[in-house]
């Protein structure tokens, strides 16, 4: 566990680097208090500016004035979006920003950069497959599909990044348990539920995030991010059976027990963006890792093994997630290899225009 104190004087020390870009995917739980918390810290930086991408305007300004009020000089912009389970949603929203992000520098002949995008979108759904109408499962692809694409559309500006750019995905590293090889999209209702959803999009994410790692050493890290169980809306929303709602708000007076609370869920994802979670390869030396150390740092092991390896399973106090056994026949099976092709070909077929049917 890492101690909260480091945390935050790590956090403080983050802003205090350089002028800061971060881009937030979805802001209705999560992703407000990882927000509140770099807001909040950047008022004592040297400069931000974050890019809001939400459905809902309104919630999206109020939380802007909350920012505003946190960090007075900051730049909050709200970008508008659709349903970002369908790509090309994503691909709409990844061109506004860039698009803004290039304009914002171009006075000062800098680089269009982000430095951090955190991504929080999803629903608690427990009923059967729900196909949208790119032929992708609405929830896996909010899990995975629409974030990968997120990642591979603003690739040009996180490796711009100094820091390097940093890649948070909020959901659950450790929910990888079935695994149907021969059904990589779940479209055999026998192999679909809850369970299996999560675990898939689990699986594939391990193998993506070393893959983009591998291919941008140096300039991109990326963490999947266990934030425990956190008080959100999440449970009201109306995918979710009225039992759960029920059971939900009777535990309303002891969720302080068994809960991480907001300001700590969002100080801790924010530490993600720190020296404990290099890219690959920017952090080779023993005395590199021994001045991380002595900071109350230690560089934190990837998913292959490699310490500072860029792909890093994180767990709800910034331990490490391990993989499980089978990871190995995996990987000598090449299906790490299999699942990259499978996800490209997604995002191709789409861009063509196909609705898919595999």
């Amino acid at each position: 566990m890492v101690n909260l104190d480091v945390v935050k004087t790590a956090n403080a020390a983050l802003t205090k680097s350089q002028p800061l870009v971060a881009v937030f995917v979805s802001t209705s739980g999560i992703g407000t208090y990882v927000l509140q918390a770099l807001a909040s810290h950047a008022n004592k930086g040297q400069g931000l500016r974050a890019y809001i991408v939400a459905r809902k305007k309104a919630a999206a300004d109020k939380l802007i004035a909350e920012c505003q009020t946190l960090c007075p000089k900051g730049q909050f912009r709200f970008v508008q979006t659709d349903d970002l389970a369908l790509l090309k949603n994503v691909d709409r929203v990844c061109a506004e920003i860039t698009d803004a992000e290039t304009k914002e520098v171009a006075a000062c002949s800098g680089k269009p950069k982000i430095d951090l995008l955190v991504m929080t979108q999803g629903i608690l759904a427990f009923d059967g497959r729900r196909e949208t109408e790119e032929g992708i499962d609405q929830s896996v692809s909010l899990l995975y599909y629409s974030r990968m694409r997120f990642i591979t559309q603003l690739i040009p500006l996180l490796t711009e990044s100094s820091l390097p750019g940093h890649v948070v995905s909020v959901f659950g590293p450790q929910r990888d348990e079935k695994l149907f090889l021969d059904d990589i999209s779940l479209r055999n209702s026998k192999n679909y539920g809850f369970g299996s959803m999560g675990s898939h999009a689990s699986y594939l994410k391990t193998f993506y995030f070393e893959y983009l790692a591998a291919k941008f050493p140096g300039k991109l890290s990326l963490i999947h991010y266990f934030p425990g169980l956190v008080a959100t809306d999440a449970f009201n929303g109306e995918s979710v059976p009225m039992f759960i709602k029920l059971t939900w708000k009777l535990m309303t007076p002891l969720q302080k027990l068994f809960t991480v609370p907001k300001a700590e869920c969002g100080e801790r994802i924010l530490f993600l963006a720190s020296k404990r979670f290099p890219a690959r390869n920017s952090c080779n030396t023993a005395r590199e890792q021994r001045l991380h150390s002595l900071a109350g740092i230690e560089v934190a092991v990837a998913s292959d093994g490699v310490v500072g390896g860029g792909a890093y399973r994180v767990d709800w106090d910034g331990g490490i997630i391990p993989i499980k056994k089978n990871y190995e026949k995996l990987r000598a099976d090449g299906w790490g290899e299999k699942f990259v092709a499978h996800t490209n070909k997604v995002f191709a077929d789409i861009e063509a225009g196909k609705v898919l049917t595999e």
